[in-house]
């Protein structure tokens, strides 16, 4: 045991730089590189139906972006995502809340939550197209679909989970429903509540994908249909990529949101 205490005293300064934001940046950095130069290393320029290189997939990336299509896509898409996610949001957090509390909902609603996240929503898709067409509404619905049965879950689960004596307690001192809902029960379950947010982000932007590619528009969806139309695996792979990166972005802002409201519901 003495002989093992100073490779755990020296443990402690590296754990202490991993710990810290610029620690976790850098290694962040270091695993983006190593992903890069091997992405280059795989890729093939030859001909153009092969898979492209980093470079390759850049230059086309610049080539979309330069022209306004890369961004006019995104812009369409993202439309669906912000009215989709919202909406799920906004319903599923009250939803959940409902299911927690009241027996009744939570025998109505909960089957139905259950069934939708069993069932791979894609095999939906037909009858949505049937129900609502091509249309804007119904690339919303799909995203709704992906997401909101997490928002309401989680919810539910996190609303269940709050100690009952902090509720007996606010009742003890004279507090109303109301007062007991937005003063105790809602701070102690933000932290489950973001995490179905986070979970629900990710769902959207599959349902997002999903519908621009089967319930075609003029996003992404057109976009990727006509290159690939013409063959043209480079700008397929750099609209992917961009795809990648705005979840990356929307992911870290959602965590980052978390955080602070942990950090308010523990204050």
């Amino acid at each position: 045991m003495t002989r093992s205490t100073p490779l755990m005293a020296g443990a402690g300064p590296h754990r202490r730089v991993l710990d810290s934001w610029w620690g976790r940046l850098a290694l962040r950095l270091v695993a983006l590189a190593a992903f890069l130069l091997l992405w280059q290393w795989a890729g093939d320029d030859s001909l153009p139906l092969l898979f492209p290189t980093f470079t390759r997939t850049l230059g086309a990336a610049w080539d979309l972006a330069a022209d306004g299509r890369l961004f006019a896509a995104l812009l369409a898409t993202n439309q669906s995502l912000v009215v989709g996610f919202g909406l799920a949001v906004g319903v599923g957090i009250p939803a959940g809340i409902f299911v927690a509390r009241v027996r009744l909902v939570d025998q109505v609603l909960t089957p139905y939550l259950t069934l939708l996240v069993a069932v791979p929503i894609i095999a939906l898709i037909p009858v949505i197209q049937a129900l609502l067409g091509l249309s804007f509404a119904a690339r919303v619905t799909v995203v709704l679909l992906f997401a909101l049965p997490y928002v309401v879950i989680n919810t539910a689960v996190a609303v269940r989970r709050v100690d009952p004596a902090l509720t007996e307690m606010g009742r003890s001192f004279g507090a109303s429903r109301r007062t007991v809902l937005f003063d105790v029960l809602l701070p102690a379950a933000v932290p489950g509540i973001m995490t179905g947010v986070r979970i629900a982000l990710g769902q959207a932007l599959i349902g997002m994908v999903v519908a621009e590619l089967t319930i075609v528009g003029d996003g992404v969806g057109s976009l990727i249909a006509e290159l690939q139309g013409r063959f043209r695996v480079a700008p397929v792979l750099a609209v992917a990529v961009a795809v990648v990166i705005e979840g990356i972005v929307l992911m870290s802002i959602v965590e980052w949101i978390e955080r602070r409201l942990s950090r308010w519901s523990t204050a």
